[in-house]
Protein backbone atom coordinates (compact mmCIF):
# COMPACT_ATOMS: atom_id res chain seq x y z
CA UNK A 1 0.00 0.00 0.00
CA UNK A 2 1.47 3.73 -0.62
CA UNK A 3 -0.09 6.70 0.34
CA UNK A 4 -0.44 9.19 -1.77
CA UNK A 5 2.99 11.68 -0.36
CA UNK A 6 5.10 8.63 -1.95
CA UNK A 7 3.51 6.22 -5.07
CA UNK A 8 4.56 5.55 -8.68
CA UNK A 9 3.32 6.18 -11.95
CA UNK A 10 2.27 3.02 -13.97
CA UNK A 11 0.25 1.61 -16.69
CA UNK A 12 -0.59 -1.76 -17.69
CA UNK A 13 0.43 -2.73 -21.21
CA UNK A 14 -0.13 -6.21 -23.66
CA UNK A 15 3.08 -8.09 -25.00
CA UNK A 16 1.91 -10.11 -27.46
CA UNK A 17 3.52 -11.59 -30.59
CA UNK A 18 0.28 -12.16 -32.24
CA UNK A 19 -0.05 -8.41 -32.58
CA UNK A 20 2.70 -8.25 -35.17
CA UNK A 21 0.08 -9.40 -37.15
CA UNK A 22 -2.26 -6.76 -36.64
CA UNK A 23 -2.35 -4.32 -39.21
CA UNK A 24 -4.38 -1.79 -36.88
CA UNK A 25 -2.19 -2.17 -34.22
CA UNK A 26 0.53 -0.89 -36.60
CA UNK A 27 -0.85 2.30 -37.57
CA UNK A 28 1.23 5.25 -36.43
CA UNK A 29 -2.09 6.35 -34.38
CA UNK A 30 -1.30 3.31 -32.05
CA UNK A 31 2.45 2.39 -31.98
CA UNK A 32 5.66 4.12 -32.78
CA UNK A 33 7.03 1.30 -34.66
CA UNK A 34 5.40 -1.23 -37.43
CA UNK A 35 5.04 -3.93 -36.66
CA UNK A 36 4.69 -4.20 -32.78
CA UNK A 37 4.03 -6.53 -30.31
CA UNK A 38 2.53 -3.81 -27.81
CA UNK A 39 -0.91 -3.47 -27.71
CA UNK A 40 -1.66 0.79 -28.01
CA UNK A 41 1.90 1.60 -27.03
CA UNK A 42 1.45 5.22 -28.33
CA UNK A 43 -1.79 5.56 -25.87
CA UNK A 44 -0.13 4.02 -22.96
CA UNK A 45 2.65 6.89 -23.49
CA UNK A 46 0.58 9.26 -23.42
CA UNK A 47 -1.34 8.21 -20.18
CA UNK A 48 1.77 8.39 -18.29
CA UNK A 49 2.84 11.61 -19.75
CA UNK A 50 -0.54 13.21 -18.77
CA UNK A 51 0.11 11.60 -15.22
CA UNK A 52 3.32 13.24 -14.93
CA UNK A 53 2.77 16.46 -15.68
CA UNK A 54 -0.33 16.58 -13.07
CA UNK A 55 1.98 14.95 -10.33
CA UNK A 56 4.92 17.07 -11.21
CA UNK A 57 7.09 14.01 -11.81
CA UNK A 58 8.92 16.25 -14.31
CA UNK A 59 12.08 13.50 -14.92
CA UNK A 60 9.55 10.97 -16.07
CA UNK A 61 7.71 13.40 -18.33
CA UNK A 62 11.27 13.97 -20.02
CA UNK A 63 11.84 10.30 -20.23
CA UNK A 64 9.09 9.80 -22.34
CA UNK A 65 9.72 12.36 -24.85
CA UNK A 66 11.14 10.08 -27.37
CA UNK A 67 8.63 7.12 -28.31
CA UNK A 68 10.89 5.12 -29.98
CA UNK A 69 13.00 4.73 -27.19
CA UNK A 70 10.61 3.64 -25.33
CA UNK A 71 9.84 1.10 -27.57
CA UNK A 72 13.06 -0.27 -27.78
CA UNK A 73 13.41 -0.13 -24.11
CA UNK A 74 10.44 -2.02 -23.46
CA UNK A 75 11.91 -4.90 -26.21
CA UNK A 76 15.12 -4.61 -24.55
CA UNK A 77 12.90 -5.88 -21.00
CA UNK A 78 10.87 -8.12 -22.62
CA UNK A 79 14.32 -10.36 -23.84
CA UNK A 80 15.96 -9.91 -20.96
CA UNK A 81 12.97 -11.89 -19.07
CA UNK A 82 12.67 -14.23 -21.90
CA UNK A 83 16.54 -14.66 -21.50
CA UNK A 84 16.05 -15.31 -17.68
CA UNK A 85 13.42 -18.18 -18.47
CA UNK A 86 10.30 -16.22 -18.37
CA UNK A 87 7.22 -17.58 -20.20
CA UNK A 88 7.28 -17.33 -23.86
CA UNK A 89 4.11 -15.95 -24.52
CA UNK A 90 1.10 -12.89 -24.17
CA UNK A 91 2.47 -10.78 -21.20
CA UNK A 92 1.15 -8.19 -19.10
CA UNK A 93 3.43 -5.36 -17.98
CA UNK A 94 2.97 -3.13 -15.55
CA UNK A 95 5.51 -0.79 -15.95
CA UNK A 96 6.05 1.62 -13.15
CA UNK A 97 7.97 4.94 -12.42
CA UNK A 98 9.25 6.81 -9.41
CA UNK A 99 9.94 10.18 -9.09
CA UNK A 100 13.35 10.16 -9.76
CA UNK A 101 12.37 8.40 -13.68
CA UNK A 102 13.44 5.27 -12.20
CA UNK A 103 11.40 2.77 -14.36
CA UNK A 104 11.05 -0.98 -13.20
CA UNK A 105 8.99 -3.57 -15.01
CA UNK A 106 6.41 -6.67 -13.23
CA UNK A 107 5.92 -9.18 -15.80
CA UNK A 108 3.00 -12.20 -15.83
CA UNK A 109 1.83 -14.28 -18.32
CA UNK A 110 -1.78 -13.54 -19.28
CA UNK A 111 -4.28 -15.66 -21.74
CA UNK A 112 -3.92 -15.75 -25.34
CA UNK A 113 -6.93 -14.41 -26.72
CA UNK A 114 -7.47 -14.20 -30.97
CA UNK A 115 -6.92 -10.33 -32.63
CA UNK A 116 -10.79 -9.90 -32.49
CA UNK A 117 -10.79 -9.66 -28.58
CA UNK A 118 -8.42 -7.22 -28.96
CA UNK A 119 -9.43 -5.39 -31.58
CA UNK A 120 -13.07 -5.95 -32.83
CA UNK A 121 -14.91 -4.79 -35.52
CA UNK A 122 -18.06 -3.41 -33.53
CA UNK A 123 -19.55 -3.70 -30.37
CA UNK A 124 -22.52 -6.09 -31.31
CA UNK A 125 -26.04 -5.36 -29.80
CA UNK A 126 -26.98 -5.89 -26.63
CA UNK A 127 -27.74 -10.13 -26.13
CA UNK A 128 -31.17 -10.85 -25.25
CA UNK A 129 -31.51 -11.19 -20.97
CA UNK A 130 -31.10 -14.76 -19.88
CA UNK A 131 -34.48 -15.85 -18.31
CA UNK A 132 -34.18 -16.87 -14.84
CA UNK A 133 -34.96 -20.24 -14.02
CA UNK A 134 -38.70 -20.46 -12.22
CA UNK A 135 -37.42 -22.64 -9.00
CA UNK A 136 -34.52 -19.43 -8.42
CA UNK A 137 -36.11 -16.42 -10.08
CA UNK A 138 -32.72 -14.51 -8.41
CA UNK A 139 -29.76 -16.59 -10.10
CA UNK A 140 -29.02 -16.44 -13.96
CA UNK A 141 -30.26 -20.04 -15.51
CA UNK A 142 -27.82 -22.37 -16.81
CA UNK A 143 -26.43 -22.44 -19.81
CA UNK A 144 -25.29 -25.67 -20.78
CA UNK A 145 -22.40 -25.91 -23.68
CA UNK A 146 -23.19 -25.84 -27.61
CA UNK A 147 -20.32 -28.34 -27.42
CA UNK A 148 -22.65 -31.26 -25.95
CA UNK A 149 -25.91 -30.49 -28.17
CA UNK A 150 -27.64 -29.24 -24.44
CA UNK A 151 -26.77 -32.11 -22.66
CA UNK A 152 -25.20 -32.18 -19.16
CA UNK A 153 -22.63 -34.66 -19.74
CA UNK A 154 -20.83 -36.41 -23.06
CA UNK A 155 -21.71 -40.39 -23.83
CA UNK A 156 -19.62 -43.02 -24.44
CA UNK A 157 -20.36 -42.76 -28.21
CA UNK A 158 -19.93 -38.85 -28.36
CA UNK A 159 -17.64 -36.74 -29.37
CA UNK A 160 -16.59 -33.36 -29.58
CA UNK A 161 -16.67 -30.85 -32.87
CA UNK A 162 -13.45 -30.70 -34.13
CA UNK A 163 -11.89 -27.15 -33.35
CA UNK A 164 -12.56 -24.55 -36.71
CA UNK A 165 -9.67 -22.78 -36.05
CA UNK A 166 -5.84 -22.77 -34.58
CA UNK A 167 -6.87 -19.58 -33.00
CA UNK A 168 -7.15 -19.41 -29.31
CA UNK A 169 -10.79 -19.06 -27.92
CA UNK A 170 -12.33 -15.47 -27.02
CA UNK A 171 -11.85 -15.01 -23.05
CA UNK A 172 -15.30 -16.02 -21.09
CA UNK A 173 -18.22 -14.35 -19.99
CA UNK A 174 -17.37 -11.69 -17.19
CA UNK A 175 -19.38 -11.49 -13.83
CA UNK A 176 -20.46 -7.28 -13.13
CA UNK A 177 -21.92 -6.36 -9.65
CA UNK A 178 -22.39 -2.43 -8.90
CA UNK A 179 -20.63 -1.57 -5.81
CA UNK A 180 -22.13 -1.21 -2.52
CA UNK A 181 -20.73 1.86 -1.53
CA UNK A 182 -19.59 5.58 -4.01
CA UNK A 183 -15.94 5.71 -4.57
CA UNK A 184 -14.83 9.45 -3.96
CA UNK A 185 -13.84 11.17 -7.16
CA UNK A 186 -9.55 12.54 -7.28
CA UNK A 187 -6.60 12.76 -9.04
CA UNK A 188 -5.81 8.92 -7.85
CA UNK A 189 -8.94 7.84 -9.83
CA UNK A 190 -8.79 10.08 -13.16
CA UNK A 191 -4.86 8.82 -13.24
CA UNK A 192 -3.16 5.70 -13.08
CA UNK A 193 -0.62 5.84 -10.05
CA UNK A 194 -0.29 2.89 -7.26
CA UNK A 195 -2.85 4.29 -4.91
CA UNK A 196 -5.04 2.08 -5.47
CA UNK A 197 -6.89 1.52 -1.80
CA UNK A 198 -9.73 2.76 -3.29
CA UNK A 199 -10.30 -0.14 -5.99
CA UNK A 200 -8.65 -2.94 -3.40
CA UNK A 201 -11.85 -2.08 -1.15
CA UNK A 202 -14.27 -1.92 -3.92
CA UNK A 203 -13.18 -5.24 -5.00
CA UNK A 204 -13.48 -6.72 -1.45
CA UNK A 205 -17.16 -5.85 -0.45
CA UNK A 206 -18.62 -6.62 -4.29
CA UNK A 207 -17.04 -8.50 -6.34
CA UNK A 208 -18.99 -11.78 -7.61
CA UNK A 209 -18.42 -15.19 -8.11
CA UNK A 210 -17.70 -16.13 -11.60
CA UNK A 211 -17.68 -20.08 -12.22
CA UNK A 212 -15.02 -19.14 -14.94
CA UNK A 213 -12.62 -17.64 -12.48
CA UNK A 214 -11.85 -14.25 -10.54
CA UNK A 215 -10.03 -12.94 -13.66
CA UNK A 216 -13.64 -13.18 -15.17
CA UNK A 217 -15.01 -10.93 -12.33
CA UNK A 218 -15.52 -7.07 -12.33
CA UNK A 219 -16.71 -4.61 -9.82
CA UNK A 220 -18.71 -1.62 -11.43
CA UNK A 221 -17.95 1.83 -9.78
CA UNK A 222 -20.10 4.79 -9.40
CA UNK A 223 -19.34 8.33 -7.51
CA UNK A 224 -21.13 10.58 -5.51
CA UNK A 225 -23.44 11.73 -7.56
CA UNK A 226 -24.22 7.90 -7.92
CA UNK A 227 -23.47 7.78 -11.46
CA UNK A 228 -20.94 5.16 -13.02
CA UNK A 229 -17.34 5.87 -14.01
CA UNK A 230 -15.97 2.59 -14.77
CA UNK A 231 -14.90 -1.00 -12.97
CA UNK A 232 -12.09 -1.43 -10.59
CA UNK A 233 -9.40 -2.86 -13.81
CA UNK A 234 -11.57 -1.87 -16.74
CA UNK A 235 -13.57 0.47 -19.07
CA UNK A 236 -17.18 -0.37 -19.14
CA UNK A 237 -19.94 0.42 -22.08
CA UNK A 238 -23.51 0.40 -21.34
CA UNK A 239 -26.18 -0.04 -24.37
CA UNK A 240 -28.48 3.53 -23.94
CA UNK A 241 -30.81 4.55 -26.36
CA UNK A 242 -29.75 2.38 -29.19
CA UNK A 243 -26.02 2.79 -28.52
CA UNK A 244 -23.41 1.96 -26.65
CA UNK A 245 -22.22 4.51 -24.57
CA UNK A 246 -18.95 5.11 -21.51
CA UNK A 247 -19.13 7.45 -18.39
CA UNK A 248 -17.39 10.93 -19.54
CA UNK A 249 -14.03 11.16 -17.73
CA UNK A 250 -13.27 14.61 -17.15
CA UNK A 251 -10.25 16.41 -15.41
CA UNK A 252 -8.88 17.18 -12.21
CA UNK A 253 -10.85 20.93 -11.73
CA UNK A 254 -9.07 23.55 -12.84
CA UNK A 255 -5.66 21.53 -13.74
CA UNK A 256 -5.37 20.63 -17.54
CA UNK A 257 -5.65 23.57 -20.40
CA UNK A 258 -3.83 24.69 -23.36
CA UNK A 259 -1.48 26.84 -21.29
CA UNK A 260 -0.81 23.85 -18.29
CA UNK A 261 -0.58 20.83 -20.68
CA UNK A 262 2.11 20.43 -23.14
CA UNK A 263 3.10 18.05 -25.60
CA UNK A 264 6.19 15.59 -25.41
CA UNK A 265 9.04 18.38 -26.83
CA UNK A 266 7.47 21.21 -24.25
CA UNK A 267 5.09 23.24 -26.62
CA UNK A 268 2.21 24.42 -26.35
CA UNK A 269 -0.36 23.12 -28.47
CA UNK A 270 -4.14 23.79 -29.35
CA UNK A 271 -5.23 20.60 -27.02
CA UNK A 272 -8.62 19.15 -25.87
CA UNK A 273 -8.70 19.81 -22.04
CA UNK A 274 -7.48 16.54 -20.30
CA UNK A 275 -6.30 14.67 -23.60
CA UNK A 276 -2.71 15.09 -24.89
CA UNK A 277 -4.01 15.06 -28.35
CA UNK A 278 -6.02 17.06 -30.63
CA UNK A 279 -10.06 16.22 -30.13
CA UNK A 280 -10.21 13.15 -31.62
CA UNK A 281 -13.91 11.71 -32.95
CA UNK A 282 -16.36 11.27 -30.10
CA UNK A 283 -14.68 13.20 -27.46
CA UNK A 284 -16.75 14.58 -25.10
CA UNK A 285 -19.21 15.84 -27.64
CA UNK A 286 -21.80 13.21 -26.76
CA UNK A 287 -21.84 13.95 -23.36
CA UNK A 288 -24.82 15.92 -22.27
CA UNK A 289 -23.30 17.35 -19.39
CA UNK A 290 -20.62 19.92 -19.43
CA UNK A 291 -17.35 19.06 -21.45
CA UNK A 292 -15.24 19.80 -18.72
CA UNK A 293 -17.29 17.79 -16.29
CA UNK A 294 -16.62 13.94 -16.33
CA UNK A 295 -17.60 11.23 -13.95
CA UNK A 296 -14.30 10.33 -12.26
CA UNK A 297 -13.59 7.23 -13.81
CA UNK A 298 -9.74 7.09 -15.69
CA UNK A 299 -9.42 7.67 -19.59
CA UNK A 300 -8.08 4.04 -20.81
CA UNK A 301 -6.37 3.03 -23.16
CA UNK A 302 -8.58 0.46 -25.32
CA UNK A 303 -11.65 3.04 -24.04
CA UNK A 304 -9.76 5.77 -26.42
CA UNK A 305 -9.90 3.19 -29.02
CA UNK A 306 -13.23 2.54 -29.12
CA UNK A 307 -14.49 6.40 -29.02
CA UNK A 308 -11.59 6.96 -32.05
CA UNK A 309 -13.65 4.09 -33.39
CA UNK A 310 -17.07 5.39 -33.07
CA UNK A 311 -18.23 2.06 -31.17
CA UNK A 312 -19.42 4.39 -28.48
CA UNK A 313 -20.14 7.83 -27.06
CA UNK A 314 -19.22 9.41 -23.52
CA UNK A 315 -22.35 9.71 -21.69
CA UNK A 316 -23.34 10.03 -18.15
CA UNK A 317 -24.69 6.66 -16.32
CA UNK A 318 -27.16 6.71 -13.56
CA UNK A 319 -26.90 3.83 -11.15
CA UNK A 320 -30.63 3.82 -10.79
CA UNK A 321 -30.84 2.59 -14.84
CA UNK A 322 -28.56 -0.72 -14.40
CA UNK A 323 -30.51 -3.99 -14.18
CA UNK A 324 -29.27 -7.27 -13.52
CA UNK A 325 -29.07 -9.75 -16.49
CA UNK A 326 -28.27 -6.44 -18.96
CA UNK A 327 -24.98 -6.89 -21.02
CA UNK A 328 -22.19 -5.07 -20.70
CA UNK A 329 -18.91 -4.94 -22.68
CA UNK A 330 -15.79 -4.08 -21.10
CA UNK A 331 -12.22 -3.53 -22.23
CA UNK A 332 -8.36 -2.74 -21.07
CA UNK A 333 -5.47 -2.33 -21.98
CA UNK A 334 -4.05 -5.85 -21.13
CA UNK A 335 -7.08 -8.16 -21.69
CA UNK A 336 -8.70 -6.32 -24.72
CA UNK A 337 -12.53 -6.37 -24.97
CA UNK A 338 -15.02 -8.56 -23.63
CA UNK A 339 -18.93 -9.43 -22.77
CA UNK A 340 -20.17 -9.11 -19.47
CA UNK A 341 -23.14 -9.39 -17.49
CA UNK A 342 -24.78 -7.65 -14.66
CA UNK A 343 -25.30 -10.48 -11.54
CA UNK A 344 -27.54 -9.72 -8.10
Amino acid sequence: MESEQSFHLFTSIRYDPLLLESAENSLPILNYVAPSPFYMLIYHRDRMLEAAQHFDFHAVAQRLEHGESLHQELLQEVAAYLHRGGHDGPLKMRILFDKAANMTIDFAPTPAVPLSTLYPASFDPPRPKPIPHPANPQALPFQPSPLTGGALTLGSTDTLPPTPSSDPPPPPEYHLRLDTQPTPTSAFTLLKTTVREQYDAARARALPANPSGAPYAEVILYNSTHELTEGTLTTIYLFRGGRWVTPPVGVPAGEFTAQTLKDAVGESVDLDEGELRRPFAGRWGHSVRSAKVGAGGQRGTSRRWALKKGFCMEEPISVGTVEVGEGVWISSGVRGFAFGRVVE
